[in-house]
């Protein structure tokens, strides 16, 4: 019998939280718009939120990531550029990891108001999205995103991805898939940590450095990592890119008290990229990395 966990190959439900099965099994066999609405009033309830996987450190308040991203302006246009937006993954925890990515590069595309970048990064979040089973939830909104990158309303976009946020909330919810809004969230996570640490290794400063630091966010994930189950948290994928994470964390560390010197930055943003890399790396049915000719 395979054991790998769902989110390798297929669709499942975590069994980790009876609170998370007793409360879903009230929506097992009703109507969508039941399960709607079973989504919405759990949505409003904090603890079920933080058993599903959607607090303040996987889901942060769309205002406070603008007013972060600020901080790493000018934000590096041609590196999103480089992003293969046609790319799609054979198991869904590299898609997961990738769609959360594809959202950080829309808030960045957002930020540096890139109207093209905004209608690639649209176009790729529909079709990964349909591939997580998240499209009909999402299709609206990225369709207003795509219309509204075209026409260059970044206030209505910023807005926009508001709703989007709260649209991705919901899916979560209704797919009983707790692992899924992990890793969609660590994966937009290190997408970012990528692009803060490239911006302020070439433009250094402590301020920058200090905006880097997010130990409670990195334990939070390492801990998300470490949940996964046993086949799927072996496989060279899982156990290249948590050693690295594992790495940057021990860097933050070392400057609990300071900004983080230039130096630090050099040797985060090294393991950053490395992450990314691997994030979307080709591997095979056993998630050992496929090394390139």
């Amino acid at each position: 019998m395979d054991t790998r966990g769902h989110l390798w190959q297929g669709a499942g439900m975590s069994k980790r939280s009876l609170f998370l099965a007793a409360a879903l099994a009230l929506a097992t066999d009703g109507a969508r718009a039941q399960d709607e609405e079973t989504a919405a009033e759990i949505l409003s309830d904090t603890y079920a939120r933080e058993e599903l996987g959607v607090n303040e450190l996987t889901a942060p308040s769309i205002q406070r990531l603008f007013n972060e991203l600020e901080l790493f302006k000018p934000v590096p246009v041609q590196l999103l550029a480089e992003t293969d937006f046609e790319r799609t993954y054979s198991n869904r925890f590299q898609t997961s990891l990738n769609f959360g990515a594809l959202i950080c590069d829309g808030f960045f595309a957002v930020v540096a108001e890139q109207k093209g970048l905004i209608q690639k990064v649209g176009r790729a979040l529909l079709r990964q999205a349909k591939s997580l089973a998240v499209g009909q939830r999402l299709s609206t909104h990225a369709n207003s995103l795509l219309e509204l990158g075209m026409r260059g309303d970044w206030a209505e976009l910023k807005l926009e991805l508001i709703k989007t946020q709260a649209g991705v909330e919901e899916a979560m919810i209704e797919l009983r898939d707790e692992e899924m809004a992990h890793m969609i969230s660590l994966g937009g996570w290190l997408r970012g940590f990528e692009i803060g640490c490239l911006v302020t290794a070439d433009d250094y400063s402590p301020q920058r450095a200090a905006g880097l630091m997010k130990p409670d966010v990195m334990d939070y994930f390492l801990e998300r990592l470490s949940t996964l189950n046993p086949r799927l948290k072996d496989t060279e994928l899982v156990t290249s890119l948590t050693s690295r994470l594992e790495a940057i964390r021990k860097i933050a560390g070392g400057a609990a008290d300071r900004a983080p010197s230039r130096s630090e930055v050099e040797q985060m943003r090294d393991l950053a990229v490395e992450i990314n890399t691997i994030m979307s790396a080709r591997v095979n049915q056993d998630g050992q990395i496929v090394k390139k000719d």
